[in-house]
């Protein structure tokens, strides 16, 4: 359902002569965006973007496909939006930097981990928009919120042909008759799936969502299991609640477990149901997780989730 919303944002324009030569740029790969890395923090092994492991804070680059700037401004920053997410907006920035107005939105969330605040700023290309997201803890704000601002102000877009299929990933498997890749490789370091004939950028209540993402961290099958559902409770609105079933088996000689929950949409109160198919990596390190979102997946994805299970392979 298509929603008509009016944000209201306090301005605080502000005017900086800091330069920094395009030379100094780097390309996030998979990405049109160029940008200065983040003081302190490294390539991201899970997501298009810099982490810094130490600190818990990231910063994602999210190039969209066929949507507009105000479209998404105007989804991202609706009051609504934002209070299904315990999520409050602290202000917006607008600047003058290396010769173009640039915006900033800044947010604070309430999550289990605690205190979570994030720098939010949109690009607009030819035919896409990127979201660069400088997510911390406000425990950490004195260490990351410099070198997460200076990186996100020097960001450009070019144009830069995007990659296809699984050119971005260290995986691949064989994709089920009537699904496809959406916007592949510029997820970074993780695929999404839907039906071909899904509205684009819209809900699992009107199509089923598939996303494959490596963590290759040290982190235990428990610990990915409830990041799993506190991300969707936290960040998408959704409600899941207890897990249903877990069953362990073994693909290509990798272990793995498919666990499977039950939950709500909190906007519509539909039924949501949620599988979870955690693949050990090679030499034991990490997880390679998929995650299904639908209302009935045996039915609406139970063909493409069997095949991926049976051809899912490392490069």
């Amino acid at each position: 359902m298509k929603k008509r919303l009016i944000i209201t944002l306090y301005w605080l324009v502000f005017f900086t002569t800091n330069a920094i030569s395009s030379t100094d740029l780097q390309q996030v790969p998979g990405t049109g965006i160029f940008m200065q890395s983040p003081h302190g923090f490294t390539a991201s092994n899970r997501f298009t973007g810099f982490e810094q492991v130490d600190t818990k804070s990231s910063l994602m680059v999210l190039p969209l496909k066929d949507v507009s700037l105000d479209e998404v401004g105007q989804q991202m920053f609706a009051q609504e939006q934002l209070k299904k997410q315990n999520m409050t907006m602290l202000g917006r920035e607008d600047l003058l930097f290396n010769g173009r107005m640039i915006g900033l939105v800044f947010l604070q969330q309430q999550t289990t981990a605690g205190v979570v605040e994030k720098i939010v700023r949109l690009i607009e290309g030819d035919e896409e928009l990127v979201v660069i997201n400088g997510i911390y803890l406000q425990s950490h704000k004195d260490q990351v919120y410099r070198p997460l601002r200076e990186a996100i102000l020097s960001a450009e877009w070019r144009d830069i042909p995007a990659p296809t299929g699984f050119e971005m990933v260290d995986f691949a498997f064989d994709v089920a008759s009537g699904w496809e890749i959406r916007e592949p490789g510029q997820l970074g370091r993780m695929v999404m799936l839907s039906l071909a004939d899904a509205p684009r950028h819209s809900t699992p209540m009107d199509w089923p969502l598939v996303i494959v993402v490596p963590s290759l961290d040290d982190r235990t099958i428990h610990n990915l299991r409830e990041s799993s559902i506190e991300m969707l409770n936290n960040v998408k609105g959704y409600a899941f609640g207890s897990i249903q079933s877990e069953q362990s088996r073994e693909i290509n000689g990798l272990k793995s477990y498919l666990i499977k929950s039950t939950g709500t949409d909190i906007e519509t109160a539909e039924p949501l149901a949620c599988w979870q198919l955690l693949i050990r990596g090679q030499n034991n390190k990490g997880y390679y997780r998929m995650l299904a979102i639908g209302n009935d997946l045996e039915i609406q994805a139970g063909q493409l989730i069997e095949g991926l299970i049976k051809t899912f392979t490392l490069k």
